[in-house]
């Protein structure tokens, strides 16, 4: 797997770079923010996962995200941050991270993040033994009966169970939901609501101010 790495803590980045070589990964370390992105647009190397400090010199890590979804829109993306402040996190998710991991943590949390990151799911999601989802066919079934959805609402859940076990983000999910339609305003919580009030009981976890997730 070929990584590239950006934090400007010397020796946090150096425990990182020897844990990926350990397990015979290739690992490009920057300490600079400007320096990632001018290796960025000169090297056309396809990464396989990025891990961006936020809080790094000249060019901020969030700016670095930005500037990688605008050509890797399915790379993985963890993001470190020493804070969990809602508007970090929200602009985080808005800008396409795939995971975050907060500072101070040791390499065993980074190792969970990444079975989390890159888990191989297969086309059938089971919630309970009787309750599950099927994504080839984007059918939700409960005892046996597929609930019914209108289409929006259907995109929803099928988004959220693609990525089950991460925040979406409820930029991603008007992208995919409403398709490139135009509104001043989208009724996200009016259609969770009717979502909601279809299940047997509610799997939709909100997170308040950055989108929705479904619990892997």
């Amino acid at each position: 797997m070929k990584i590239l790495l950006i934090e400007d803590d010397v020796e946090l980045a150096t425990s990182i770079e020897r844990f990926f070589k350990i397990k015979a990964h290739n690992i490009d370390t920057f300490y600079d923010g400007f320096d990632v992105i001018n290796h960025l647009e000169e090297k056309n190397i396809d990464y396989d996962l990025y891990i961006l400090d936020v809080n790094v010199p000249n060019i901020d890590g969030l700016e670095i995200l930005k500037f990688i979804r605008k050509t890797k829109i399915d790379v993985p993306v963890i993001i470190i941050t020493a804070s969990l402040e809602i508007e970090t996190l929200q602009t985080a998710f808005n800008y396409g991270c795939t995971e975050y991991i907060k500072k101070p943590f040791n390499l065993l949390e980074l190792e969970i993040r990444l079975d989390r990151v890159f888990y191989t799911k297969t086309d059938i999601v089971k919630i309970e033994d009787d309750f599950f989802y099927d994504k080839s066919s984007m059918e939700l079934k409960y005892k046996e009966e597929s609930i019914k959805f209108r289409k929006k609402e259907k995109l929803f859940v099928d988004i959220l169970f693609k990525n089950i076990g991460f925040i979406v983000s409820n930029d991603s999910i008007i992208d995919y939901v409403w398709e490139g339609e135009v509104k001043e305003k989208y009724p996200i919580r009016q259609l969770v609501n009717t979502i909601r009030n279809k299940l047997p009981y509610d799997i939709i976890k909100t997170e308040i101010g950055i989108g929705y997730k479904i619990e892997g």
